[in-house]
């Protein structure tokens, strides 16, 4: 009887506390929400202000705010303001108050005794803003984030098939990307762009891109070289797209309830770039088939606490019967013919999938916190049997109208024969703890992260070539390979890291300055390795217009899939995290021409890593070799412009110089230019629409960059180098809006139907991205030789699509 009146009483209790937070609740309230440009890029520092009351608050780093509203049933003028942004005033009724506002401001440019201030995105020192729409509008085959991302400084990107890219002379493994504080992982057997499917970022859900190409914060992981990080878009209202096209094809869709307490969005997309690679030297049946599904709803459990769950996964199949090939090379002088024939085939299987699970919790006004569950897997298969016969011949140069090159002499005959059975089954599992703590001019950022990771490796594949006797020999010991690998391997490890940032704010000498210092750690039980990286960045404004920068720190790479599948003629040995320390230094000013808002950025950036892993590059496939054995550098200058050459449609112009090298003590080798030591860059991203039609629009993309070194599949990369030719390529693409806005029927209409129509490497150049090594052995000179034959990229190509948005 005792224990029923003590079960009953602690009933009794905990119904009173509810009711009684229930009636705390009816008697304060608040209003939250986000205010962003008209982009999607949070503004920092905007005033949220209550005028009858005379209270306010100012948004976050990412925007947000929350403000507390009186008790009662009378409506609330709300007015959000930020320099350089126009004015908006809201009314909130008492049943709006449960709701999470978006706002989206303006950008304005106004006078202050005789200055002109215009908006500008808030700078997080390294970082830039990357307008959302120029990752849509890009004439690029690849299309989206990627391709806007390469058009920046000190980016590079040398095939149009792929959305890979290199940073200051670094790999592709060397980038991160988040996408919602969700680290993002590229599938590792792809060997060429053409297997690449669809990026996992997808344009059409994003909200905000920010990029930093070195000297990013403690906040982000362990990589050398970028981080790029991804927002995707929470809807106030229904939205939607269909847009059709030759090459891709994607649809979304997304929405808010009623009360503002759940929203969702969605978007499909599928790709088939058989029409591009029809226009490659090899004439085969192409049959590449990439879809991806991506999905996210987010649902406010309380007033300060939201649930987000993220959901995506993709299929990607490739199958390549190919038929013959036919390739012209040399110069002038020696010209040659390649001539191949092939059976057999190839059919790859990438697939890959993860969900995401938040619990974002708004403290108070100053503090947020963030738990996030994350689960990855991925699945890939490479699988061909090719067959192959090849005659090599010489040239004759005719002169004249009409008349064409002969074939003059046979420099060689062969065939080869290559094999593949490569597996890769990969499961990333993590668990994070973040917080911001935001106290006017001082701030605090930490965060914590446990993940357990686990790649299943098989790795089978040989290559015979018989050029003239080249592989015969008299022993009775069977066929000699070119090249040989059987390998697996099944690596598991728990990782460990953790966080912390102090940000602040303060005037020295009469200048505005914004300091961030960090330090980061992991622990990877893999190597039982304890990583400690220290960081910090400074900012200093100079006037309203001009501000310098520096920022400096330790970056760690520990060895991940890729590295894992290393080639070496040891025995697999324990990797250790690759290191560099970065030093940036730069300065941006902000001026008006034409009565419109730019920006100069210059940058110069020195880096020196140690324990490098060297590698190779053959097309997008990465080969690493030996170890931690190797040590080099990168310096260099970016320069960048950017702003509204045309009014309301941002374009820039980038210029890099780099030099990047590396050597390997312990071979006795001197300084050799790194894998992607590309000397300069140049880049262009250009919108403009005609004089008093802005619905007819023009976007330019343009790509020029010198060649980057490459070696002989048997030579050593310090003892025979060369470089590939320089990458040019101009796409250019045409949209005109056919039908504005309008009406279908009630509280449903259309925003825009868009026809559109780009041409892909307008001045048809052949961009090199590889190449195919044949040595004749006997020939009939009686020479041995060897012949590097390019494999070149996709010449001239048209693409339609429509797309209509809701």
């Amino acid at each position: 009887m005792a224990r029923s009146s003590r079960i009953s009483f602690a009933v009794i209790l905990t119904i009173l506390s509810v009711a009684s937070q229930s009636f705390l609740c009816a008697q304060d309230r608040t209003l939250s929400g986000r205010v962003t440009d008209t982009s999607g890029v949070a503004i920092a520092g905007a005033a949220v202000y209550m005028p009858a009351r005379n209270i306010g608050v100012a948004t976050g780093p990412d925007g947000s705010f929350i403000l507390p509203l009186p008790g009662g049933n009378q409506e609330h003028q709300i007015i959000i303001s930020s320099l350089g942004y126009r004015n908006d005033t809201l009314t909130i009724s008492p049943d709006d108050t449960d709701e999470s506002l978006r706002v989206m401001l303006l950008p304005v440019t106004v006078a202050i005794e005789g200055v002109q201030v215009t908006a500008s995105r808030p700078d997080n020192i390294t970082i830039i803003a990357i307008p959302v729409s120029a990752g849509i509008s890009i004439p690029s085959l690849t299309g989206g984030i990627e391709a806007a991302v390469a058009t920046l400084p000190g980016v590079s990107s040398f095939s149009e098939l792929s959305y890979s890219y290199s940073v200051r002379g670094g790999s592709y493994d060397e980038n991160l990307v988040y996408i919602n504080d969700v680290e993002v992982y590229r599938p590792y057997l792809i060997r060429s762009g053409q297997q690449e499917g669809l990026s996992r970022i997808n344009p059409d859900l994003t909200a905000t891109v920010s990029f930093s190409p070195g000297g990013f914060s403690a906040a982000y992981g362990d990589r050398l070289s970028s981080v790029l990080d991804i927002t995707y878009r929470e809807p106030q209202e229904f939205e939607a797209s269909l847009s059709p096209g030759l090459i891709t094809s994607s649809m979304h869709a997304g929405g808010r309830s009623t009360d503002g307490r759940f929203w969702f969005i969605a978007g499909v997309r599928y790709r088939s770039n058989a029409m591009l690679l029809g226009s490659l030297d090899t004439k085969a049946d192409y049959i590449p088939r990439f879809a991806d599904l991506q999905a996210m709803a987010g649902y406010r459990t309380g007033d300060r606490s939201e649930l987000t769950l993220s959901l995506w996964g993709s299929s990607n199949r490739y199958t390549f019967i190919p038929r013959s090939r036919t390739t012209t090379f040399g110069t002038v002088e020696n010209a040659y013919r390649l001539y191949a024939w092939f059976e057999g085939g190839e059919r790859d299987r990438y697939d890959n999938g993860g969900a995401a699970l938040k619990l974002l919790i708004r403290h108070n006004e100053r503090v947020t916190t963030k738990v996030i569950l994350s689960s990855y897997l991925a699945n890939e298969n490479e699988s061909y049997d090719i067959r192959g016969a090849y005659s090599l011949s010489s040239l004759d140069r005719m002169e004249g109208p009409g008349s064409g090159p002969d074939t003059l002499l046979n420099a060689g005959a062969g065939s080869w024969l290559s094999h593949s059975r490569n597996t890769l089954r990969t499961a990333m599992t993590g668990l994070s703890y973040r917080g911001d703590l935001n106290n006017g001019r001082r701030g605090l950022e930490w965060g914590v992260t446990a993940k357990h990771r686990r790649h299943d490796i098989g790795i089978n594949e040989w290559l015979r070539v018989d050029s003239a006797g080249y592989t015969v020999r008299d022993e009775a010991e069977g066929a000699v390979l070119t090249s040989y690998t059987d390998r697996s391997s099944n690596i598991s490890s728990f990782i460990a890291e953790g966080w912390i940032i102090s940000r602040s704010s303060f005037n020295a000498a009469g200048k505005k300055c914004d300091l961030n210092a960090g330090i980061r750690s992991s622990y990877d039980t893999y190597n039982s390795e304890l990583l400690v990286s220290p960081r910090i960045s400074l900012n200093i404004a100079l006037s309203d217009r001009m501000a310098v920068y520096m920022a400096a720190g330790a970056y760690h790479q520990p060895p991940g899939g890729r590295e894992m599948m290393l080639e070496s003629e040891t025995p697999q040995q324990m990797l250790k995290a690759q290191r560099s320390l970065h030093l940036t230094a730069g300065s941006h000013y902000d001026f008006i021409a034409w009565e419109r808002p730019f920006r100069l950025t210059a940058e110069v950036y020195g880096k020196l890593f140690d324990r490098l892993i060297p590698y190779t590059v053959d097309n997008v496939r990465l080969i690493y070799r030996n170890g931690n054995i190797a040590g080099g550098y990168s310096a260099g200058l970016d320069l960048r412009v950017n702003g509204e050459f045309v009014k309301g449609a941002e374009s820039w112009f980038s210029l890099s110089l780099m030099k990047s090298e590396m050597r390997i003590p312990s071979a006795g080798t001197g300084w050799y230019p790194a894998p992607f030591d590309q000397r300069v860059s140049f880049s262009v991203f250009f919108q403009d629409y005609l004089p008093g039609h802005p619905d007819f629009r023009a976007h330019i993309n343009i790509v020029i960059g010198t060649g980057i070194p490459t070696s002989p599949p048997d030579r050593e990369q310090w003892d025979v180098w060369f470089r590939i030719p320089p990458y040019r390529r101009v796409d250019i693409g045409f949209s005109k809006v056919l039908i504005g806005e309008r009406k279908i029927r009630e509280g449903f209409s259309m925003k825009e139907l868009v026809a559109g129509i780009e041409l892909f490497n307008l001045a048809d150049i052949s961009n090199t991205i590889s190449y195919t090594w044949i040595r004749t052995v006997r020939n009939s000179e009686g020479e041995i030789r060897e012949y590097a034959v390019p494999n070149y990229l996709t010449g001239r190509m048209v693409n339609l699509r429509l797309t209509a948005r809701f």
